[in-house]
This record gives C-alpha cells, sequence and structure tokens, in this order.
C-alpha cells in the first residue's frame, strides 16, 4: 500500500516551493529507498512498503506533517465509493464521518457532495452509524486530475523543513544532555549540521569516550541520514590556559578557544552559523554577561534555540529523539576540567582580551586543527 505524505509550511514558499518540495522527495528516497516517490499537488506519493520500521522513518524526517498509508484509485466516484467501502467494512469501528476535498475542480462533485454520497453508502452497506465529531472512524478522500486517495488515518510527523533547504551550521557538541537538542532543532529547520566535540582525554582512553559522542551522533543522523564528526583534541591547549589564565576565567576563555577553532571548520565546511545548547543562566558561563564575551570570538551568528527554556523541556525532548539515555553516560567533558570553585560571572571583554594577549592563539588554533580526526558516520 503507498504512503501519502502531506507538509504543511512547504505549502507557503511560493516560487520556491518545488525547491523544498524536491528536496523533501530526496530526504524520502535516501531514507526509505522508495525510488519511485514522487511530488503531486500539496503532497508527495511513496511508493514504500507501509510497515512499521517505514513508519518510524517518516516520522523522522524534517519537513513531513503527517502521513498516511492509502489506496489510490482512479477520479471516478464508482471507484472512489468502493475504496471507501472497502476501508469501512475493515474497520470494526460503529461510528464514521467522511473527510473529502478536491484539488481538481473539474471534478463533478464538491466536498459537501462527496461526504453525502460517500457517508449515504457507508451506512446503508455497513449499518456504521455517522458522528460528525469524534467518530471513531474517519474515511479521508482526495481527489485531483489524475486519481483519488482514500486512507483513515494521519500519523504525525515532526513538521518544520527538509534537511538541506536553510544551509549547515556546526554544532558544538559536548557529552551532556543540551547540545543534541539544540542540533535537532536546527535540523528541524532545514540546517544540515556539523559536529564538533573537543576532548582533552589521552588515546588510550580516547575510543571508549568517543563511542559515546558517536552514538549521540548516530541517534541525531534519523533526521538527516548522515553526519560529520570532528573530534578535536584539547588537552595541550587547556595545559596552556592553567599556565597563563586565572581560574576564574579559564571556561570562558576555553569556550572562546572552542568558538575560534570551530570556525576554521566553518569555513572548509562551507557553513554560515553555530549551534549550542547554552541555556541562559544554567551554569556561570551562560550569564548575560559571559555569552556576550564568549560568543564575541567568532565573526559568525551562534544560534542558541535553547536559551529560554526549563530544563525539564529539554529533557522532555531529549527523550522523545533518543538522545536522553546516551547523554547521561557517565562521561566528564573537558568543561569539566576548567570549572573553578568561583567562576566569573560577569566578565568583561577588555579583560578576557587582556589575559589572551599573552597566548598564542593562531599557532595553538593550527595545532589542533591538525591533530583533528573527521568521522563519516
Amino acid at each position: 500500500m503507498p504512503i501519502l505524505v502531506h507538509y504543511s509550511e512547504i505549502g507557503t514558499k511560493g516560487g520556491n516551493r518545488p525547491f523544498f518540495e524536491n528536496k523533501l522527495v530526496e530526504n524520502i528516497r535516501k531514507s526509505l529507498g522508495a525510488r519511485n516517490s514522487r511530488r503531486l499537488y500539496g503532497k508527495i506519493l511513496v511508493e514504500a512498503e507501509d510497515s512499521k520500521d517505514n513508519q518510524r522513518i517518516l516520522q523522522h524526517i524534517p519537513g513531513i506533517a503527517h502521513f498516511s498509508p492509502c489506496r489510490v484509485v482512479g477520479p471516478k466516484l464508482d471507484e472512489i465509493r468502493g475504496a471507501v467501502l472497502g476501508a469501512a467494512k475493515k474497520s470494526r469501528a460503529k461510528t464514521f464521518k467522511i473527510e473529502s476535498s478536491r484539488s481538481d475542480k473539474a471534478f463533478a462533485y464538491n466536498s459537501l457532495q462527496m461526504n453525502n454520497i460517500l457517508g449515504e453508502c457507508v451506512r446503508t452497506k455497513t449499518k456504521k452509524k455517522v458522528k460528525l465529531e469524534n467518530p471513531a472512524l474517519t474515511i479521508f478522500v482526495e481527489v485531483d486530475a489524475k486519481q483519488a486517495f482514500v486512507y483513515t488515518e494521519k500519523i504525525r510527523g515532526i513538521g518544520g523543513l527538509p534537511v538541506g533547504t536553510a544551509g549547515k551550521v556546526v554544532c558544538l557538541l559536548s557529552g551532556g544532555i543540551d547540545s543534541p537538542v539544540a542540533a535537532y532543532s536546527l535540523m528541524k529547520r532545514g540546517c544540515e549540521v556539523i559536529f564538533v566535540h573537543f576532548y582533552n582525554y589521552d588515546e588510550k582512553a580516547k575510543q571508549a569516550k568517543k563511542r559515546k559522542i558517536e552514538e549521540i551522533v548516530k541517534t541525531l543522523n534519523k533526521f538527516q541520514l548522515k553526519s560529520r564528526l570532528y573530534m578535536i583534541p584539547f588537552l595541550e591547549l587547556q595545559a596552556e590556559l592553567v599556565k597563563h589564565v586565572p581560574p576564574r576565567y579559564r571556561m570562558l576563555i576555553y569556550r572562546r578557544f572552542m568558538f575560534k577553532i570551530a570556525e576554521e571548520i566553518m569555513r572548509s565546511e562551507g557553513a554560515k552559523g553555530f549551534v549550542t545548547g547554552d541555556n541562559i543562566a544554567q551554569v556561570a558561563s551562560q550569564t548575560l554577561e559571559n555569552l556576550n564575551v564568549i560568543y564575541e570570538a567568532t565573526r559568525y551568528p551562534v544560534f542558541a534555540p535553547l536559551i529560554g527554556m526549563n530544563k525539564n523541556e529539554i529533557i522532555e525532548i531529549a527523550e522523545h529523539i533518543g538522545t536522553y539515555k546516551t547523554s547521561i553516560l557517565p562521561y566528564e567533558d573537558c568543561c569539566t576540567f576548567l570549572v573553578a570553585k568561583h567562576p566569573e560571572t560577569r566578565a568583561t571583554i577588555e579583560e578576557i582580551r587582556e589575559m589572551e594577549s599573552v597566548l598564542e592563539i593562531e599557532s595553538m588554533i593550527k595545532d589542533a586543527m591538525k591533530r583533528a580526526d573527521v568521522n563519516a558516520l
């Protein structure tokens, strides 16, 4: 049984609509291996098996508002009536209603007339009762110029825009809960996300810790199919910071270096901005003053979609997208190494720049980039 895919936001894109539709079709084909997926007016018809696995895949593709396993028949009343009656007889529901629509105004019957004709057929042939509010069964009928579609359920997608329609962003991925949720938020807005993770453990511990980060990225691949992960060694750079920077400022300068290094990756990937899991006042480095100091390190925009959310809201999304259980596994990231007992909460850019003036910033960035691992997942 084919699957009828509906979008919502794409329909508002005017002359750019085919670009978004084609990208959504491409993403569906890659996800399902459904080569016969094709654009119709206001929807997409997917020629793929209606299996639970395929339904789960479609539920994770940004751009899909909802989808429905459907029966496709000719745009003739008798064929439509037969499909509707067949759908009704398969259901044990005792109450029903018909919801019809037509995109082809040349079709002889309008929506109200179709509802009445098809509803009367089901009522007399099955003894089910019509109930217009909260029926046990709703049979949907859509008619266009070449075919008609009959289905009985709408399976909700995540909406938004297809990944690949809004450009690339670089995600500063920690081992925690927040940054994977932030990455998901940008994927849902059509962005392709490149991941960058900084680590300060030695080679002996590297593989075990790396598995957690890779697992988070692979989980997020449900939404964007494939990803690139940059693993950046930071132990030597942190040692330099310990030598030259007072403890209360180390976290801030560390995060500024993180942006400076990630900016090199951004340019090489052709990305247009950053995404972080920052959340106002969650930790000392996330006061408004400190965020201003940190973000000043880059010329590119920094997107923080979780900035005003409560922690419970973030956790709820992490559980929903499947990253939570991996994110809470024991893992000491490189931020933990630099947390002072009494960190600065209201730094100024002038004092931060003065501390950075004694550091060999360019060579430190180049050294970190030289030893970076790039992983295609």
